[in-house]
């Protein structure tokens, strides 16, 4: 028999158990076992997650490690099997002890190097602590490497470098005889000397040690990446991992993972770019800026291949029929959206038409999900149980099913003096819509502390950063600032509106905070609609500027309308040098655009928070949006309308910060909000934006006017052929005197 991915990864343990030294396997039987005929795509995926402490520090540390490194793997291989047609056999997974110094560089030699011919496409990808390494022989010149999991810190005693170099690898892969191949690193660099930012993981080592060369080893400095690289950002910014509930991820192999379970495959790497920076900017701001670079001109990468099925949320991994239940892969779900996702959800299966022709081939099957870890889910048929010849089958979210009992999940962060984390436990605890728990525990929608000095950047209440890379907060106990408290963001910035210059006890504090945190956990559920890939009522929006020079700012549209099928879309891109975020003066006035292929009445809200946190809404009635019916394309009808209706625009907020936008068309009318802001004095269906002092019940409201279900239900039942939630973000910029 042939040498099969389990024996070589079996062989390497084996031998690398015994004694640290490399597996020789020669090229050839490795070649013909796996190669032979080959299907000209390759990749090999390694994931870290279980470091021993030897490797990060020279301090013992029961923190060290990493959560969501497998989940980076996973995430690949499902994508590239499923979406690019790449072949089980030929991805080669190394994951926690398999992956030593060692058996990745063998891995490289003998899956990739060894295997790949002209024209194959090739993709290596990395997730784990990244670090600097200097070199005694060249103490000011930093190298990068990759912490592998039998990787050392130098000592007196050993002094030789313990980790694997980039520039090893590449030496390793200049042996290739494909230039299409694509090297995906998410991994950081940057030495902050400690292992958590806020309640999010650092990829990258806390400590920067000082080593000698390996004997032997003397790779050159003058090589560079061959093919394409992506990395999750520049060696110079944070690399961080996110944490929801039941999941953990790299925040780069997420957003990149997601992207390309939902678009179409785009050749544009300017694109890839922007849709990463989008994706991740909700998580972590622009703290983690993705880079690109290529050094040759390649004819295809491993995420620029024809699409082997349509762009869809998740797919299924196996059908068995019988009472067992269908096993499904939801890596193009949002993980917010996934961690709040209730058993009872509806997804729908849409197997490929004959032929193309519509009408052909077997009707749409009908799932509710029974339950979910990660990102892999159980469901069943609502009809009779099927059982699939071809179980790979692209999924659609066509029901969210969301608890009505939504908290937001407030953390105590370990800056805090002990007796200043139980005080404050106690009083969050207290407030009955907030969930206290201790930085790290799980996924936080923000983090209460102390100021530390110096002063971190200021931030809107919109849970993201500034546009602008900053420098991460230093621990510095000497420089506290006592008994002043107030909220971070997850990735440890100030929320503006939150600090206040007296002095206070931190129950004091908590109970000032309290109206913050009903504003906090309003947009948190406004953003649980956000629904424009998944929403199946097409339409489409844009936000322009308004003036002697009006500009178009962003564009969006449903992506699955009300065909019978999701259609294939290709993005494009008019100015790729262009902010994903508009920067705007605050002299600015906007306009929103909408149109939609439906006839019939639809109601519009447009709901917005600004940097101090405060919420505005403007309700469109309903009779504006009837009334507004000419001829699409084609001289087919369609539904048109502004927001205002006339020419004069919104203003944007004064207030310099990040501005979060919510454009909600609903084929039902707002009654719940209306009912909301009744009972608080208010009337904004005037045509230009009334500020909300009370909007947690209006979001709540919100919610309950896209619930389609009995009132006493424990869930909102959200059905996507109902509404769509377009979202624009903006920012403001200070005046400059």
């Amino acid at each position: 028999m042939g040498l099969t991915r389990r024996a070589f990864l079996g062989g390497i343990s084996l031998a690398l158990g015994a004694g640290g030294a490399a597996l020789t396997v020669g090229p050839g039987s490795y070649y013909q076992a796996l190669a032979q005929p080959t299907d000209r795509k390759l990749a090999l995926l390694i994931g870290i997650n279980q470091y021993p402490e030897t490797a990060l520090d020279t301090v013992p540390n029961p923190d060290a490690g990493l959560r969501g490194c497998e989940t980076d793997v996973a995430l690949q291989r499902e994508l590239l099997i499923h979406r690019f047609g790449f072949q089980a056999s030929a991805i080669l997974t190394l994951t926690n002890q398999q992956a030593t110094r060692a058996a990745i560089l063998e891995a490289i030699a003998q899956h990739l190097v060894a295997q790949a011919r002209p024209g194959d496409v090739v993709l290596l990808h990395f997730s784990g602590y990244g670090s600097q390494v200097q070199l005694q022989t060249d103490p000011d010149q930093p190298y990068l490497a990759w912490v592998t999991v039998d990787s050392r810190l130098p000592t007196e005693q050993d002094p030789t470098l313990g980790d694997l170099l980039e520039l090893e690898v590449i030496s390793q892969l200049q042996g290739l005889a494909t230039n299409n191949l694509t090297t995906v690193i998410d991994a950081g660099y940057q030495d902050i000397g400690y292992n958590r930012h806020g309640n999010l993981r650092v990829r990258s080592r806390p400590s920067v040690p000082t080593a000698l060369w390996p004997p032997g080893l003397s790779p050159s400095r003058a090589l560079s990446w061959p093919g394409t690289l992506l990395r999750a950002a520049t060696p110079s910014h944070l690399v961080l991992e996110g944490q929801w509930d039941g999941l953990s991820a790299g925040i780069f192999t997420y957003a990149l993972t997601q992207g390309l379970w939902t678009e179409l495959p785009n050749p544009n790497p300017q694109l890839w770019m922007q849709d990463l920076g989008n994706r991740s900017r909700r998580w972590v701001g622009s703290e983690q800026n993705p880079s690109w670079s290529s050094v040759v001109r390649q004819k295809a990468t491993a995420y620029t291949l024809p699409a082997q099925m349509t762009a869809a949320d998740g797919v299924v991994l196996s059908a068995p029929g019988g009472d067992r239940p269908l096993v499904l892969w939801l890596g193009g779900l949002d993980p917010v959206v996934l961690s709040y996702l209730q058993p009872g959800s509806e997804l729908v299966i849409r197997p490929p038409v004959g032929q193309g022709i519509p009408g052909e081939g077997p009707a749409p099957v009908q799932l509710r999900l029974e339950s979910r870890m990660g990102v892999k889910a159980t469901a069943r048929a609502l009809g009779p149980m099927v059982s699939l010849s071809n179980p790979s089958q692209p999924v659609y979210e066509k029901v969210r099913l969301l608890p009505r009992s939504i908290d937001l999940v407030v953390a105590s962060d370990n800056r805090l003096q002990r007796f200043e984390r139980v005080d404050a436990t106690s009083a969050l605890a207290a407030i009955p819509f907030v969930t206290a728990i201790s930085q790290g525990a799980k996924g936080a929608d923000c983090l209460f502390g102390r100021l530390l000095s110096p002063t971190p950047p200021t931030l809107t209440a919109a849970l993201s950063p500034p546009e602008a890379p900053v420098e991460p907060l230093q621990e510095k106990p000497d420089l506290v600032v006592p008994n002043r408290y107030g909220l971070f963001t997850p990735n440890c910035h100030q929320l503006a509106s939150s600090w206040t210059t007296r002095d206070e006890a931190v129950k004091t504090a908590v109970a000032r905070l309290t109206p913050q945190f009903h504003g906090l956990l309003a947009l948190k559920l406004v953003r649980l609609c956000a629904n424009l890939q998944a929403s199946w009522l097409g339409a489409t929006a844009s936000l322009e500027t308004v003036g002697s020079k009006p500009q178009l700012l962003i564009a969006q549209c449903s992506d699955r309308g009300e065909t019978p099928f999701p259609s294939f879309k290709r993005r494009t891109i008019d100015n790729p040098d262009q902010s994903p975020v508009p920067m705007l003066a605050s002299t600015t006035k906007l306009l929103y655009r909408v149109t939609s292929p439906r006839t019939d009445r639809l109601q519009g809200l447009l709901i917005q928070f600004d940097g101090q946190g405060q919420c505005h809404l403007l309700l469109v009635p309903a009779i504006t949006t009837a009334s507004n019916i000419g001829n699409g394309s084609g001289g087919r009808a369609s539904l048109g309308f502004t927001l205002p209706d006339d020419s004069e625009g919104i203003p944007v907020p004064p207030t310099p910060g990040l501005v979060e936008s919510y454009l909600v068309l609903n084929r039902r009318s707002f009654d719940h909000c209306h009912q909301a802001l009744g009972e608080n004095g208010q009337n904004p269906t005037q045509g230009s934006l009334v500020q909300i002092s009370q909007p947690l019940p209006l979001a709540q409201a919100l919610l309950e006017d896209l619930h389609s279900g009995p009132p006493s239900s424990d869930h909102y039942r959200l059905c996507h052929d109902q509404w769509v939630c377009f979202n624009f973000n903006y920012r403001i910029t200070p005046e400059v005197t």
